[in-house]
């Protein structure tokens, strides 16, 4: 880790705990808005066997007041500067001491039986490495819009099916084995929207996944986290999509067609974003395929 990164971890309590099972990386900037409620979610958990990584992104907010207030089941690292959140997710999982990694960012929220129905699905099946669930859309109030997903969704060797689709996998409700994120090489520090993606694809090109079929959390939408370069994430998609059929000849024979359909609708939603954006009309009025 790099020495201005290598901050000495910040201990508000003096509770003490033994190394847990799971890791809960949270990154922080400026996110005070909702840091308690998410926060609160990963208390509330029926799973107890755990521990939050938090790092602050160098926030400016009274985030670092909020996290103060609970005990040392949180571990919080502060960041002299803000770096990229990719860079910054790497620097917690480095810091993490549990066998497997969760993912909750500040704004959203877990449901209290998220983390033990799938350390449950983990404890079954050991050839398992990563799972992840269904999840609900809630507004800024929390009032759930809808549900991600209407029908289950694949299980088991997923990863054609995930090259040549939309990125199934909601980041706040993936748990991953730890040797098998830094053996796939963590967040690449390059992409600023589609690393979750690029890390998943490696996973699974490898491994299992398991697929939970209830909402285990609260994806939260509101006017601060509609990304500002909606262009720059699509752009990163297609660059990783080229990447794989590239360099994997066979695969190219599997689910080519597949990808290149796949691509067709990934130009045309770029094409209508900078439509958007030349009208000034709203964002969210964008479909992303």
């Amino acid at each position: 880790m790099e020495t201005m990164m290598d901050k000495t971890e910040i201990h508000f309590s003096s509770a003490s705990i033994e190394r847990p099972k799971v890791s809960i990386i949270m990154n922080c900037l400026n996110c005070s808005k909702y840091l308690k409620e998410a926060i609160d979610s990963v208390y509330s958990q029926t799973y107890d066997d755990w521990e939050i990584i938090f790092w602050d992104n160098a926030s400016t907010d009274n985030s670092a007041e909020i996290v103060k207030n609970y005990d040392d089941k949180l571990r919080y690292f502060c960041s002299d500067v803000t770096v990229p959140l990719g860079h910054a997710r790497n620097f917690a999982i480095e810091k993490a001491r549990g066998e497997y990694i969760a993912f909750l960012d500040c704004d959203d929220a877990w449901l209290p039986n998220k983390m033990e129905l799938e350390m449950a699905v983990f404890e079954a099946y050991s050839d398992v490495m990563l799972v992840y669930s269904n999840c609900y859309i809630v507004n800024s109030d929390g009032n759930v819009i809808k549900t991600v997903f209407d029908s289950p969704n694949p299980r088991g060797y997923i990863f054609n099916e995930l090259l040549s689709n939309y990125n199934f996998i909601p980041l706040l409700t993936a748990v991953v084995n730890k040797k098998v994120l830094i053996e796939s090489g963590l967040f690449k520090k390059e992409y600023n929207t589609s690393a979750d993606y690029d890390l998943f694809l490696k996973v699974t090109s490898k491994y299992l996944a398991d697929y939970v079929d209830v909402p285990l959390a609260k994806y939260r939408v509101h006017d601060t986290n509609y990304s500002m370069n909606m262009d720059v994430g699509i752009k990163e998609e297609l660059e990783i999509m080229d990447k794989w059929l590239c360099n994997n000849p066979e695969l190219r024979k599997e689910i080519g067609y597949k990808v290149k359909i796949k691509k067709i609708k990934k130009y045309a939603s770029l094409y209508l974003y900078y439509i958007i954006i030349y009208l000034h009309l709203p964002k969210k009025l964008i479909k992303f395929y």
